[in-house]
């Protein structure tokens, strides 16, 4: 199997595989070529993973990539993340927004805070699933995946 831009898949670890992102990245141009164009654009793209209260009683883990080119963006956006302001911290996330200016692309797993903790730990090991193939399309790969910090 290929990807769009025909360079071939890179064997992946068969839980990666199950991941639904894996699934939708099939149709899209492979991470050397995404993170090439990032590189080429000069952008810093990062990704950032919080926990924010989202209202009482409710959590979610937050994934929020800065930076991003058109490329990247339509991928990010067929997975399930949207365009919203920047997070300023963990009680106060990003608010829609009409210009692109300073947006981030996000994507929330929600919880309630009375959650069994091992469907906290299960959505844990989700986020570190999502982090490894967003890695994949970063120029500095892992490097890029900031937790418990912001976009600037």
């Amino acid at each position: 199997m290929t990807y769009r831009c025909g360079h071939a898949l890179q064997a992946l670890p068969s839980s990666f595989e199950q991941n639904e992102a894996f699934l939708i990245r099939v149709a899209f141009t492979c991470p050397d070529c995404i993170a090439e164009i990032t590189r080429r654009s000069a952008l810093d793209t990062r990704a950032y993973v919080n926990m924010q209260q989202i209202s009482p009683g409710m959590a979610a883990f937050v994934i929020e990539v800065s930076q991003t080119h058109d490329e990247l963006g339509k991928l990010l956006g067929a997975v399930g993340y949207v365009r919203r302001g920047k997070s300023l911290d963990e009680l106060t996330p990003g608010i829609e927004v009409v210009e692109e200016d300073g947006c981030v692309w996000r994507k929330e797993l929600w919880f309630a805070t009375n959650t069994d903790p091992r469907h906290v730990v299960a959505l844990i090991q989700h986020i570190k699933l999502e982090t490894a193939w967003l890695g994949s399309y970063l120029p500095e790969e892992m490097a890029a995946v900031q937790y418990f910090s912001f976009p600037l």
